[in-house]
């Protein structure tokens, strides 16, 4: 083909998909998107990458409807999407799936293509025929293209988290859509399961030469599954290309990607012990809270003690005669599939699952007998995994709410004394939003608030649920430089962690979960060299 045609071919594909030019967006003298410009085309995935706040929801917002920009243009197919409603989007062609899954739990599955339909027919209202039987064979048909036709009948809340986002693709395929906005379509999920996602929807762009634009954090994935790459910060583009152009840009290296040691893991080889030096090849170490902790040997008495601990929610048991230790100076990462009971059993330790029983000593306290708030004061922090920050208050504020005097380990050492200056130093993009309320930040920021804020309480243990969930590889880098410095003062942790890369580096002990009982405790290390371990209960 000649140059000419082959220039003409490309500009029709590039009419024919999304074309995106000087998007701006402010809130406030916040300048979210500042001339942001790019192209997709029919048949091609385009992964949009950054820091945490780097504008990226912020643009998938503008292009779907839900914000209207300050300036720029937004065209596919050679028309305008400004202006349109995300509904209006939905019936031009235009899907979405979001971090969060957004499902019918209480439906089946199929209930949940024909509700899709339904919608993608412009019937939602309509009370002429039952909807149970409304295109039931075409929605039938949508179950098998992502492999779901065997759990049609299943309740959307019996789905494995895995199983939950392939419906939502599903339902996001109902409109028959050119163009599919994937919002962190992997986050939460194992690594089979996020390789096994990935592959299903290159074959479905392949097929319907769909033009694709999704957001991620999981680098394994971009790497892999993404035709070009655009790199955001501070609301400009930075970088777009192909994968291997980003990978190697030093911009984006600095500002993103870290040193890429805690990103992935795939293999045995892809991850160090906690005892390995992070000199040049792990986080760079910060300065402890205080010079008496920072050299203090570890202390192996458990400051955290749990027996027999069932728990659930109403008649719903989650967890059956969970028992363990975390010893002083120790990190103990709980690993399992999504729904093996991890979240629960932080939440019951903590005093927020409804239905208790059995022994959890922290310290000399009853666990059993602390409310939330009282276990708080005692020393036991909680990052959750959803963050649960006060969007109305400032971060400064969210900081101060946290703060709790300094305290001692049973034996009268001082534990570590976090204030805020130090706060600060480990997560300096919080520096930067201090007068900003927690409501106006990206995801990712609240997740470093929340953090923040449970640091300001200067816990003796530290319970966290998903730490590295949501957030850039180089604040994952951040993420365990903290545990370390928390570790090497004497602190405990336990935590729940999806990704074995990060948790290899800093646990010390694994304790496997699945169906809400312990089914395997080793050292980390073992777990990490055991191919047949991982992935009987990782699908690693």
């Amino acid at each position: 083909m000649s140059q000419p045609a082959l220039a003409t071919l490309q500009a029709d594909s590039t009419a024919r998909g999304l074309q995106v030019r000087g998007l701006r967006k402010s809130f406030g003298n916040v300048r979210a998107v500042d001339n942001v410009s790019f192209e997709l085309a029919p048949g091609e995935l385009l992964a949009m990458i950054g820091p945490n706040g780097a504008g990226k929801s912020t643009t998938f917002n503008l292009i779907h409807g839900q914000l209207t920009p300050d300036a720029g243009s937004v065209l596919f197919e050679g028309q305008s999407l400004l202006g349109c409603s995300p509904r209006e989007l939905w019936h031009r062609g235009l899907g979405r799936t979001f971090q969060v899954a957004e499902t019918f739990t209480s439906m089946t599955v199929v209930e949940n293509i024909q509700m899709a339909l339904l919608s993608a027919d412009g019937r939602m209202f309509s009370a002429w025929r039952r909807a149970t039987a409304y295109r039931r064979e075409d929605a039938l048909n949508l179950l098998a293209q992502v492999g779901l036709q065997d759990q049609a009948e299943r309740a959307g809340h019996e789905l494995a988290y895995g199983d939950v986002k392939r419906l939502e693709l599903a339902m996001a395929l109902a409109s028959q859509p050119r163009l599919l906005l994937m919002d962190e379509p992997t986050a939460g999920m194992a690594p089979a399961e996020r390789r096994d996602l990935m592959a299903l929807t290159r074959s479905l762009v392949q097929q319907r030469q769909l033009s694709v634009l999704f957001t991620e954090h999981s680098m394994d994935v971009v790497f892999e599954h993404a035709d070009r790459v655009l790199v955001l910060a501070r609301g400009q583009v930075i970088a777009y290309g192909t994968p291997q152009e980003v990978r190697d840009d030093t911009r984006v290296q600095s500002v993103y990607l870290g040193q890429g040691r805690l990103v992935s893991v795939t293999s045995a080889s892809d991850v160090k012990p906690s005892n390995a030096s992070p000199t040049n090849a792990g986080p760079t170490r910060v300065a402890p809270p205080s010079d008496e902790t920072a050299t203090r040997p570890t202390m192996r008495e458990p400051l955290l003690s749990v027996q027999n601990l069932c728990a659930g929610y109403g008649a719903a048991r989650v967890l059956f005669d969970v028992s363990l230790d975390v010893r002083q100076g120790e990190v103990v990462a709980l690993m399992g599939r999504n729904g093996a009971g991890k979240s629960t059993l932080l939440k019951a330790l903590m005093g927020l699952v409804p239905e208790r029983s059995g022994q959890a000593r922290f310290v000399s306290h009853d666990l059993m007998a602390l409310a939330p708030h009282a276990a708080a004061q005692k020393g036991l922090g909680y990052v959750p995994e959803d963050r649960r920050i006060f969007t109305d208050l400032t971060v400064r504020d969210n900081l101060s709410v946290g703060q709790q005097p300094p305290r001692v380990f049973p034996d009268g050492t001082p534990a570590p004394h976090w204030t805020l200056s130090r706060v600060l130093q480990l997560f300096p993009r919080l520096a930067e939003l201090l007068e900003r309320p927690g409501g106006r930040m990206s995801g990712g920021e609240q997740q470093m608030l929340t953090v923040a804020r449970s640091l300001m309480g200067n816990p003796l243990v530290l319970l966290l649920d998903e730490p590295s969930e949501g957030v850039a590889p180089i604040i994952v880098e951040q993420m365990a430089e903290m545990v370390l410095t928390l570790k090497a003062a004497g602190v405990s942790l336990l935590l729940s962690e999806q990704n074995l890369a990060f948790a290899a580096w800093v646990a010390d002990r694994a304790v496997v979960l699945e169906k809400g009982q312990i089914r395997h405790t080793c050292d980390m290390q073992t777990l990490v060299n055991d191919d047949a371990l991982r992935r009987m209960y990782l699908s690693v």
